[in-house]
């Protein structure tokens, strides 16, 4: 479900939960250009971000759902987040030769900024897109 909420600060927020399954990453998509078509370099933030959620976490596990929100402001810049269902490890490092494994320096190529919080128990990367 798509809901949208519009805060005091004039910041709409986007947010859709995902079945955990590689083939939501092509709706994830979907739902990113819907909400950001001025940012093209999304789509792939989201790809990488959602990928990583269902590859290294609890989302990617039978009945496993991630979350992405997206924090669309008025002066053109974007906070995207995806959530998972948690899982105990981080992400790991970039693995020269495997042809996985760089998403994230892609992600921090492409973003002002980017992070993770939460702990075994879900977790929420984020990343930060300029105008």
């Amino acid at each position: 479900m798509d809901t949208t909420d519009h805060t005091g600060t004039d910041t709409q927020i986007h947010a859709r939960s995902f079945p955990g399954t590689r083939d939501q990453i092509r709706t994830l998509r979907r739902f990113i250009r819907e909400h950001l078509p001025t940012q093209p370099d999304a789509e792939l933030i989201a790809s990488e971000l959602g990928t990583n959620a269902i590859e290294h976490t609890r989302s990617g596990r039978p009945g496993g759902v991630f979350r992405a929100r997206i924090h669309s402001r008025p002066d053109g810049t974007a906070r995207l987040e995806i959530e998972d269902d948690g899982g105990p490890a981080l992400f790991g490092p970039c693995t020269h030769g495997r042809e996985g494994g760089r998403g994230l320096i892609l992600v921090a190529a492409y973003t002002t900024a980017w992070g993770v919080t939460g702990d075994q128990a879900g977790r929420t990367t984020w990343a930060e897109l300029p105008r």
